[in-house]
């Protein structure tokens, strides 16, 4: 399970995208998780390949970054008390309001393709959505992915 670490933020605030992928790069650093570029990994393929996806009028972004600078395979989440603005991933020009950061570490390059489709149909599961909105606690998170699929 790519969660299992419990890397989980709730209701951050944060005042841009950078403070908050930093805060959580952090925290995948300080738990071994990955080595220490890839917060610049993520920031640069952030300027380049914009992760901002804006489904059902809820905007989910999913930073990741070259597997080479992983150690182990791991998700970290964080949902935000007020949004914060990341450009689109279909295009660069649209800004979109996240709400919620599913920061992928992979180790596999495969395993990043099979995470992105999974959450992706989380995404466009409203039902779920509304309960990660209230959810403040990791048990709870654990249950609704899942309860979604995800693994």
């Amino acid at each position: 399970m790519y969660f299992d670490q419990h890397l989980c933020l709730f209701n951050v605030k944060a005042l841009n995208k950078e403070e908050i992928l930093t805060k959580m790069a952090q925290m995948l650093f300080s738990n071994g998780i990955v080595k220490e570029d890839y917060l610049q990994g993520i920031l640069q393929r952030e300027q380049q390949y914009p992760t901002g996806l804006l489904v059902n009028a809820t905007g989910f972004a999913i930073p990741h970054t070259d597997s080479s600078k992983v150690n182990q395979s791991q998700i970290c989440f964080a949902s935000l008390s007020e949004p914060v603005i990341f450009s689109g991933m279909t295009d660069q020009n649209e800004k979109i309001p996240v709400k919620f950061i599913f920061m992928l570490a992979m180790k596999q390059p495969h395993e990043q393709i099979e995470n992105l489709q999974n959450l992706i149909s989380l995404f466009q599961n409203e039902q779920e959505i509304k309960l990660l909105e209230q959810c403040n606690s990791v048990n709870e998170f654990i249950a609704i992915l899942n309860n979604a699929g995800v693994k």
